[in-house]
């Protein structure tokens, strides 16, 4: 289980690479195949020199300073909320090994209280499940697991609340990029209805292209936003059903130990 897990945290860093690599690629400047023969040398300069402008310079032409700083904001906190995640939803941040060896010397040694500090001290997850569950031993190894999965779901759903947020920006971000599709179509019509005579093009051209713009970036946002809410989520699930049974395993440890009797020699292995 744990190794499943270490290996889906790598695949998933490597389908993050891979989009990311893609997106490069695909946002690269692009030139110009070929110029109009009319207009002259300085039209032709004029026009290759914008054929050579960037997608992403083009784009937040396009959608405006507004909306580039908006889109630019939800994605910023995206990825700062991947990267917050991805560092909390580690095994070695769940249960780290340092503790489980400390932990279960102490049970060895039957230094109880010891333990029981130890769980106290530490702020991952198996230790705050073992902090609830060890003073509900004295009342039964089934209440003592109740307590510790009760606290484990106490943790999971505040993890949830911040998986949430990438389910609200992979919701927003289509319905934001058609809140500038239908400004910058409003605008077109309105330039075309308004017009007495020729049409400026270049104007209409413009409007055109920030709502397709805007449509754009929404869609963009929204994607990575939806692959990191299944992938969190998912693996949310795995963290706290293997936490869960580390947990159980330990508190039957402790359980056994606590009603040994001290000195007592350990239970010779059952011939089979």
């Amino acid at each position: 289980m744990t190794r499943s897990l270490d290996f889906s945290m790598r695949r998933a860093i490597s389908a993050l690479a891979i989009l990311a690599l893609a997106l490069t690629l695909a946002l690269t400047p692009s030139h110009a195949m070929a110029q109009e023969g009319e207009g002259g040398g300085e039209a032709a300069a004029g026009d290759s020199h914008k054929g050579d402008e960037s997608f992403i310079v083009h784009a937040m032409k396009s959608a405006g300073l507004g909306w580039s700083i908006l889109m630019g904001g939800i994605s910023i906190g995206m990825v700062a909320l991947s990267v917050f995640l991805l560092m909390e939803l580690r095994l070695g941040v769940v249960m780290p090994e340092d503790f489980l060896t400390e932990f279960n010397g102490a049970i060895d040694n039957r230094q109880f209280p010891q333990a029981q500090q130890l769980a106290k001290d530490n702020p991952s997850w198996l230790a705050k499940a073992l902090e609830a569950a060890l003073p509900k031993l004295q009342y039964g190894i089934d209440e003592a697991a109740d307590a510790a999965t009760r606290k484990l779901d106490e943790v999971r759903a505040s993890k949830e609340l911040i998986i949430s947020f990438m389910a609200v920006i992979g919701q927003l971000g289509p319905l934001l990029g058609l809140v500038g599709t239908v400004y910058g179509m409003i605008n077109s019509f309105k330039k075309l209805g308004s017009a007495s005579g020729n049409v400026n093009t270049n104007a209409l051209a413009g409007d055109i292209s920030h709502a397709l713009v805007v449509t754009l970036m929404g869609v963009g946002v929204a994607v990575p936003a939806i692959f990191f809410f299944t992938f969190f989520s998912k693996r949310l699930v795995q963290i706290s059903t293997e936490t869960n049974n580390v947990a159980s395993d330990l508190i039957s440890r402790v359980y056994m130990a606590m009603r040994k009797p001290a000195g007592a020699p350990a239970a010779a292995p059952q011939a089979r």
